[in-house]
């Protein structure tokens, strides 16, 4: 695999550990902190929103060279790359395995921002929790 195949994958790693480390310290801080946590929440989620727009562009050249692969893997067959190897046609395998490293890292770039909605969703929920706490809390203390 090429360097930056590696490096990428080495990146989405640390994202999911990083929005999960968010994740559990946001719910933490939830559960004692109350309107600075719902604050947090909402700052965190307006960060996320933005970068998502700014990141749209990227997102659907992605899909496209996902679409692009799809078609080109139907295009070659095995018994055309078997008659590259055969011919020792290099050029054309290398193309190929360059054009499948693009297809893998654009795949991966997709599960990111697919990492990033489902921290967006987590964070909506989260804050959604802290508003239906908040109005229990006080019905509790009433009753109690």
């Amino acid at each position: 695999m090429s360097e930056t195949f590696d490096k990428f994958c080495s990146d989405v790693r640390t994202k999911i550990n990083d929005a999960d480390k968010r994740l559990n310290d946001l719910r933490a801080s939830a559960r004692s902190a109350g309107q600075k946590a719902k604050d947090d929440a909402k700052a965190h989620l307006a960060a996320l929103e933005t970068k998502a727009k700014e990141d749209q562009a990227k997102l659907e050249a992605s899909e496209a060279k996902v679409k692009a692969w799809a078609l080109q893997k139907k295009a070659i067959t095995a018994d055309k790359i078997a008659e590259w190897k055969a011919e020792r046609q290099v050029r054309k395998l290398n193309d190929r395995a360059d054009d499948a490293e693009s297809y893998a890292v654009a795949a991966m770039q997709i599960a990111v921002a697919e990492v990033d909605e489902a921290e967006t969703a987590a964070i909506e929920a989260v804050v959604a929790r802290i508003d239906a706490d908040a109005v229990q809390s006080p019905a509790k203390s009433k009753a109690g």
